[in-house]
């Protein structure tokens, strides 16, 4: 795995560097590359925390942790924070020794040497470990990576001790010390902060959840996005968003629409690894219905059992089982030679309707319908008259299959 490995390779640079700083600040006499170098001893052990986090979290999940060891990530994230603040702690307490007893360094050139190869290295580390976790998604590389950054300016401020004592300013790491401390302690709460939340299952980035509504409402047949939440577990990220949908929908097409929602988060949201879409039918408080018919006689117009070939379409509105409204229109597709059904569909797509009450209809015209919400109910054989057949409208069965 990229990120255990990137703890690894931190690990061993760490050691080399502690090593260092810890010989060379003990024949310079120079006290604050020797706490320099405990505070990268402790940056080992919190990446070696880190390299153990990211392996846990990477384990499969099993009966007793269902959804596996994810979290591991999230608690050596907070691990790491409170390793930052004592990191803090422990640089103030050096300055305060700093100043009450100065001591001048010796081997000048090879301690300022070494203190800026040191700030090199950790820089150079600090960008490896972010670079490596903004990949992988890794709040506690991350984490560990800003770390290290504050590294960089505990390694500058050594660096500065030695030209302070080369210019006989030696009062100059207390004050840098005191400086970069209250840094660490801000770093140290805000990630103490955000780790604390995560597990606690607070999504933390409120504009994703918007841009998510607004890109699922978007996506044909989805009505209305009810509730979307979001979870972070370690590397991965789980959610569940539930949805309405327009009119009735074939299994299939729920597929289809949970195909589009899945790739919409996923474009919003980095190590999606699983997410769970709750789907309800549309509330619909007004049906609109259309019937094929052989004449413009209203309600009493005698009904054509073929959907593509009726010379009209009634269309009817219905609430609550009561008709409110009608409307009688020409089938503009009856005429054609070819291709009557998909255009009859198409006008009545067009037309908003989300009923058809039909006896006999093709594939095509069949699959655009159920494709576009439309509930598609089946035409009784003993009756004809178009205002019999809307009262029996809730005891019809639904077609599930093209009847030609």
């Amino acid at each position: 795995m990229l990120g255990a490995k990137a703890s690894k390779n931190a690990t061993l640079t760490l050691v080399f560097l502690s090593i260092l700083k810890g010989v060379v600040g003990f024949y310079s006499g120079s006290a604050s590359l020797i706490a320099d170098a405990i505070h990268t001893s402790l940056d080992i052990f919190t990446s070696l925390a880190v390299w153990i986090g990211l392996k846990l979290s990477m384990r499969g999940s099993e009966e007793k942790f269902p959804y596996g060891y994810y979290k591991a990530d999230n608690l050596v994230s907070l691990f790491v924070s409170i390793i930052i603040l004592f990191s803090g702690v422990e640089l103030v307490r050096e300055a305060l020794l700093n100043i009450a007893s100065p001591v001048e360094i010796k081997l000048q050139g090879i301690a300022l040497g070494t203190a800026v190869f040191s700030v090199i290295a950790m820089y150079a580390l600090s960008q490896y470990k972010f670079k490596v976790g903004k990949q992988i998604d890794s709040q506690a590389l991350i984490a560990d990576a800003l770390h290290s950054y504050t590294d960089v300016f505990s390694s500058l401020i050594v660096a500065i001790t030695i030209i302070g004592s080369l210019l006989g300013v030696l009062w100059l790491d207390s004050a840098g010390v005191l400086v970069i401390s209250l840094m660490i302690f801000k770093l140290g709460i805000g990630m103490a902060k955000d780790s604390i939340l995560t597990l606690m299952d607070a999504w933390l980035d409120k504009d994703s959840i918007e841009r998510i509504r607004q890109n699922v409402g978007s996506i044909q047949g989805v009505k209305t996005v009810d509730e979307i939440r979001l979870r972070k577990s370690g590397l991965v990220v789980f959610g569940e968003i539930e949805i309405e949908i327009e009119g009735d929908a074939s299994l299939k097409r729920v597929e289809m629409l949970f195909e589009e929602i899945e790739k919409t988060v996923k474009n919003e949201v980095k190590n999606l690894e699983h997410l769970v879409v709750n789907v309800k039918p549309e509330k619909i408080s007004v049906m609109k219905i259309a019937v094929p018919v052989l004449m413009q006689e209203g309600l009493h117009s005698k009904v054509s059992r073929h959907f593509s070939k009726a010379p009209y379409f009634i269309f009817i509105e219905l609430e609550n089982n009561d008709i409110i409204s009608w409307d009688v229109s020409e089938n503009p597709a009856a005429g054609l030679e070819k291709k009557k059904g998909l255009k009859a569909a198409e006008f009545l797509k067009d037309q908003g309707v989300n009923v058809l009450i039909a006896g006999e209809i093709g594939e095509a015209p069949f699959h655009t319908l159920r494709d576009n919400f439309v509930k598609l109910l089946q035409m009784p054989e003993e009756i004809e008259d178009v205002e019999q057949v809307v009262k029996k409208v809730s005891e019809l069965n639904t077609l599930t299959a093209p009847t030609e």
